[in-house]
């Protein structure tokens, strides 16, 4: 039997059994990743402190400049002997992490994560890279925002290489700034009133707002621009008018993060909070590697205990009978929600779509390649219009450059619009880097091109 025969089986088992049973034999990996950590590095301004004592390294510029190896190489000078086996929480400066307001009506709090994974390419288009998220819904579902935290998903995935490479286990990565969530929650026991918090280092200004655990508010600003007096106005307006907005809170103290020692005091309440802590997917996948051998004992429990249900078969046929329709109910509402939270994202999809996916045509790419073609002659005009390209100029070869514009892959189409009069030429051309048909055919059906 393979293993995806033994996890289909295992799956099949659990679905037979009652709910209550089943939750014997499921456990949550998140929570049971995050309890491993034992160790809690943070960085502030160019050291890396060793939250557990207040010690701390200088770190390289190497480090500094995000070379992993030399930012693990530091941690491991840092760390004593001590403790055998090391699972790391990594405390990153708010600068390693872009914070957006997402607004998404209709999706439930529980499908969030999921309608995020979907439009990453929308809400961050600029960002090439893969990208990891954190983000515990507030007002999932509602006209309000939810605040997403973003970082570099190879970036992680590097840090865990690297520190593995020293023999430690880095179990996840989290914001400086959120560190302090668990000494609010304990010190303000009306934390559904929200609090707020700045972290500052040499480089960087945060302040941020919470509310039940959950960020409502995530404002930054580098210290460089606060020393005009137009931004430092703009940054006081803007945390001003989230202030307003939330007048009930202004007696509640700012707790001010401006130094390395203002974490370290709080060290006894720095946890890694399961909505917030980004697990790189080494630590993940290390997880499911060591609950291998559990789960196939749990798998053996359970067969134990359908063995035991068989062998009564007036209790098992009742227990099942019951289970069974447990399960088509739950199949049932469960299929409901998912079909209308799918129908709310596909319809969010097609309606930016016009937007996101119009064709974008690079005027000063193609007047490159239109130079390095036309180059000695001279181009005295240019239209373009819908990826339609008519340009007239001089040349000492015409039909030459006619066939130097065929061979161009950027182009197609290429031909004179019109008779040449000696040296002066009038070409028609296609740019092969746009589809205009494509893109009214998907979302203009019934129009037709000029």
């Amino acid at each position: 039997m393979t293993t995806r025969d033994l996890n289909n089986w295992r799956h099949s088992l659990l679905e037979r059994l009652p709910p209550r049973l089943t939750g014997l034999f499921q456990g949550d990996e998140r929570h049971s990743l995050l309890k491993q950590v034992n160790t809690v590095l943070m960085l502030y301004d160019a050291r890396l402190y060793d939250l557990s004592n207040g010690s701390w390294r200088q770190l390289p510029q190497e480090a500094l400049q995000g070379d992993p190896a030399a930012l693990v190489a530091t941690a491991e000078t840092l760390l004593n002997h001590e403790v055998g086996e090391r699972a790391v929480l990594l405390l990153l400066p708010s600068g390693d992490f872009i914070a957006t307001s997402v607004n998404m009506p209709g999706v439930a709090r529980e499908n969030l994560r999921a309608a995020l994974r979907l439009q990453a390419g929308v809400l961050l288009p600029t960002y090439e890279r893969s990208l990891a998220f954190a983000v515990k819904p507030a007002h999932g579902g509602s006209e309000q925002s939810d605040v997403v935290l973003w970082t570099d998903e190879q970036r992680l995935d590097a840090l865990f290489k690297a520190f593995g490479e020293r023999g430690l286990f880095l179990t996840a990565v989290m914001p400086r700034a959120l560190a302090a969530l668990g000494q609010m929650e304990a010190d303000w026991s009306d934390n559904a009133a929200g609090w707020q918090l700045e972290d500052q280092d040499a480089t960087t200004l945060t302040w941020l707002r919470c509310r039940s655990g959950a960020l409502t508010d995530w404002l930054q600003v580098e210290n460089a621009d606060l020393e005009d007096e137009d931004f430092r106005q703009q940054w006081q307006q803007a945390t001003h008018s989230v202030q307003a907005a939330n007048a009930g809170e202004s007696a509640r103290p700012r707790l001010r993060m401006h130094s390395a020692q203002a974490y370290i005091d709080l060290a006894g309440a720095v946890k890694a909070d399961p909505d917030y802590a980004l697990l790189p997917s080494g630590a993940q996948a290390a997880l499911r590697k060591t609950e291998k051998g559990q789960r196939l004992r749990m798998a053996a429990v359970a067969a134990a205990v359908v063995v035991l249900l068989a062998a009564m078969p007036l209790l098992w046929q009742s227990v099942q009978s019951r289970a069974l329709q447990a399960a088509l109910e739950s199949a049932r509402e469960e299929a409901a929600e998912a079909s209308a939270d799918q129908a709310v994202v596909r319809e969010f999809e097609q309606s930016w779509g016009v937007l996101s996916e119009y064709p974008r045509q690079d005027v000063a790419a193609t007047l490159l390649a239109l130079q390095s073609v036309i180059n000695p002659g001279v181009l005295t005009s240019l239209e373009m219009e819908e990826g339609s390209v008519q340009i007239e100029g001089d040349s000492s070869d015409p039909q030459s450059l006619l066939q130097q514009l065929e061979q161009n892959p950027q182009f197609t189409g290429v031909d004179f619009a019109r008779a040449t009069n000696n040296n002066h030429y009038y070409i028609d051309l296609r740019l092969t880097t746009v589809d205009f048909d494509g893109y009214l055919q998907r979302h203009f059906p019934d129009a037709r091109r000029r």
